[in-house]
């Protein structure tokens, strides 16, 4: 029996998922035109978690999609993920480099429950519809993965120069 126990004990931290090392935390915002630079220039959309510290659906949306999405390299060249605490009435640097309360921010995007997906432009602008809340798990990575579709399309437009033929 002794000798199965350290087999029991290894099966079980096996089973319980990634080592502490492994895991991948959301990046909090804290100056939006550092996220903005990096978005305009390689043409990304940059998705923000609008959370809360004792927001539990927030933990598993983060844990569910967008920490996998982070290690997955198919959307490297495609969005930007960030997130922001609407906890503690904390600050970041707007878009046009004034201080702004996240509170304030949210406001902006019409932002009043966590958790919320808003999917913006290098110039805060949003190309999509937003995403309140997690529902439907089976489902919602399909609904992220169609916003930002429709956001790089929609960004591909403003991007490309129309030509007027006379």
């Amino acid at each position: 029996m002794r000798r199965a126990l350290p087999a029991v004990i290894l099966m079980a931290l096996s089973l319980a998922g990634p080592a502490r090392g492994d895991f991948v935390e959301m990046i909090m915002v804290t100056d939006l035109r550092e996220v903005a630079s990096t978005a305009k220039h390689d043409n990304l959309i940059l998705v923000l978690e609008f959370s809360s510290e004792y927001c539990g659906y927030c933990r598993k949306l983060e844990a569910q999609f967008l920490v996998p999405m982070q290690r997955n390299r198919e959307y490297d060249d495609k969005i930007l993920i960030r997130a922001v605490s609407l906890d503690h009435f904390e600050t970041l640097v707007d878009f046009n480099g004034q201080s702004i309360t996240t509170g304030e921010f949210a406001s902006r995007y019409d932002v009043s429950l966590t958790p919320t997906l808003v999917f913006l432009n290098g110039d805060g602008v949003e190309m999509s519809e937003k995403l309140v809340g997690i529902w439907s798990e089976d489902f919602y990575g399909g609904f992220i993965d169609n916003r930002i579709d429709e956001a790089r399309r929609k960004l591909a437009l403003v991007a490309t120069p129309v030509s007027v033929s006379e």
